[in-house]
């Protein structure tokens, strides 16, 4: 109780100073008179007249007063009435003041020598309103872009407004020395105790004899933030240590751990529980190479694989590597074992984007048959989402194309699939996801077999019908796969910035065609469900029914994911 009569004072206490702040502002804008433009309240509020009590006194008032008209003048001239004059009066105990503002003075001639290294600054140009502060922030301006170039040591020779009373306007000449231009001596490595420190130097691109410009060491400093080595780093040309033209750069790190271990799970009435592990193993040489363990299992499929990785080589953005994969699937559409693997080379051009191409090796056993293949492959990944978890802008896509070749018989097949999402928000309480994907399979040589054909139906494609269990079917009611799928959907979140909860509405649509140019059924699903923000994360919930419903479906299928969400 005594709790509640305290807050319910502060209370009272605060709404009685905003009075009383708001009578003031109300009486010192009524006490100015002859004002060009309206005062901003944060000048207001500064006047000293403002903390005088009634016993201060006529002479403290007076004094107060006269302060407050130099604090208005300064104002004023800093807006570009070079010449105003303001008066202060105390009358009846009573401060008021009288502006004579005068014209606002104009810039009538800028002369800034040599010219500014880059054309986005904002520079001052005839005709502008005279404002000392914009003076100011442009003339600094100036001198960053020269240091931002590379001219660390850049300043003013010269830099003076001239007023010219006659005509109220105002000669700007701004001259600057920006000589030398800098170039790296060398660079150190600070905060590198668990990765060999050359290892952060290739990284950041960043090496002797390059022009230190603000440009390129952002860019470094996000190359290297880049990296799942490194939490955090910071870039800072040593200016104390210059010598003569020559800076030295220091780089400072902050390592993650030599190891790492993440795990998914999930659920789907289709496929049951699914778990998913991934260790990850940074401490080879000193960080010069990696491998990963993985791991996924669920009641429908299970796969163990392992890659070796050697990072930033040949060159800072790309890598060299060894796959290998061991499958096992058996659900609607599918029934196979899958032994595959390859060397690759990837080429990083983004935060998560990459191009890779890998020659790819795979031993096939499904229906009897036993498929050796091998053949180059390339995969093109995208991700520009923003929003983390749960992205409310951006877009990812997926491509993939392959060209295996039959070892153990004849057969070259062209098999490609591509898939992506966008995120767009078009008000606070709705985001709409919208997904698509397509993937084919040329027959070049020989009969596709079913390891290289297409399937659709599940969370991945069309929610509401099993894995891989759309398109053609044979005597069993099992898929046999097209040459060709189609498939798109759309997912509505509603109060996507919901502290707790968040309901979700989706339409998914897919068809697979036996024959391309033949008539293929389209099935469409639709569900509803939500996300739940939990400790460990986003959890999302989803139940879809089959609006085509085929005798071998079930009436709905649950899904529920933890972590990756759409």
């Amino acid at each position: 109780m005594k709790l509640v009569k305290q807050n319910r004072a502060l209370q009272i206490i605060g709404f009685a100073a905003t009075l009383l702040l708001s009578a003031y502002v109300q009486a010192a804008e009524n006490n100015i008179s002859g004002l060009p433009i309206a005062m901003p309240e944060v000048l207001r509020a500064k006047f000293d007249t403002a903390h005088l009590n009634d016993a201060s006194g006529m002479a403290m008032l007076r004094y107060m007063a006269s302060q407050d008209a130099q604090l208005i003048r300064n104002w004023l001239r800093a807006e570009g009435y070079l010449d105003a004059v303001v008066q202060a009066f105390v009358e009846n105990g009573k401060a008021r003041w009288q502006v004579q503002a005068g014209v606002l003075w104009r810039i009538r001639h800028v002369e800034i020598s040599p010219p500014p290294p880059e054309s986005k600054i904002l520079l001052p140009h005839s005709g502008e309103a005279f404002h000392s502060e914009s003076y100011e922030a442009r003339k600094n301006a100036l001198r960053w872009s020269w240091r931002d170039a590379g001219y660390l040591q850049a300043d003013y020779s010269k830099a003076i407004a001239i007023p010219l009373p006659q005509t109220r306007q105002v000669d700007i000449v701004w001259q600057i020395n920006p000589e030398p231009l800098f170039h790296i001596s060398d660079i150190k490595i600070e905060g590198a105790h668990q990765y060999t420190p050359d290892l952060a130097i290739k990284i950041s691109r960043l090496r002797a004899t390059q022009v230190p410009t603000q440009d390129r060491l952002q860019a470094a400093t996000q190359y290297v933030l880049d990296d799942p080595r490194y939490q955090s780093v910071m870039i800072v040309p040593q200016l104390s240590q210059i010598d003569d033209d020559q800076v030295p750069v220091r780089i400072i790190v902050t390592e993650s751990g030599w190891k790492k271990l993440t795990g998914d799970v999930g659920y789907s009435s289709d496929s049951g529980l699914g778990l998913g592990i991934l260790w990850v193993d940074r401490s080879l040489q000193d960080g010069q190479f990696e491998y990963t363990l993985r791991g996924a299992a669920t009641r429908t499929s299970s796969g163990v694989g392992t890659t070796l990785l050697r990072p930033t080589w040949p060159a800072a953005n790309q890598k060299t590597g060894l796959n290998l994969d061991y499958n096992r699937v058996d659900n609607d559409g599918r029934s196979y074992e899958a032994i595959s693997g390859g060397p690759f080379w990837q080429v990083d051009f983004g935060n998560s984007d990459y191009l890779r191409t890998s020659l790819y090796a795979e031993q096939v056993r499904e229906a009897g048959l036993s498929v050796l293949t091998l053949g180059p492959r390339v995969d093109l990944h995208f991700a520009h989402e923003n929003g983390g978890l749960i992205p409310v802008s951006g877009w990812r896509m997926d491509t993939g194309v392959g060209i295996p070749q039959r070892i153990n018989a004849s057969g070259l097949w062209l098999v490609m699939d591509m898939r992506g999402r966008y995120f767009y928000q078009p008000a606070d309480w709705l985001l709409l996801a919208p997904r698509a994907g397509v993937g084919r399979t040329v027959n070049l040589q020989g009969s596709v077999p079913k390891t290289y054909r297409q399937f659709a139906g599940g969370a991945t494609t069309a929610r509401g019908y099993a894995l891989d269990s759309l398109g053609p079917v044979d005597n069993t009611g099992l898929a046999t796969g097209g040459l060709m799928r189609t498939f798109a959907g759309l997912d509505l979140l509603l109060m996507p910035h919901a502290e707790t909860f968040s309901p979700v509405l989706f339409f998914d649509t897919a068809k697979v065609w036996q024959t391309v140019g033949l008539a293929a059924p389209t099935v469409n699903s639709a569900g509803i469900g939500g996300i739940m923000r939990t400790p460990a994360g986003p959890l999302r919930l989803d139940i879809a029914l089959p609006l085509n419903r085929r005798p071998q479906d079930s009436r709905y299928q649950l899904y529920i994911m933890l972590g990756e969400l759409f």
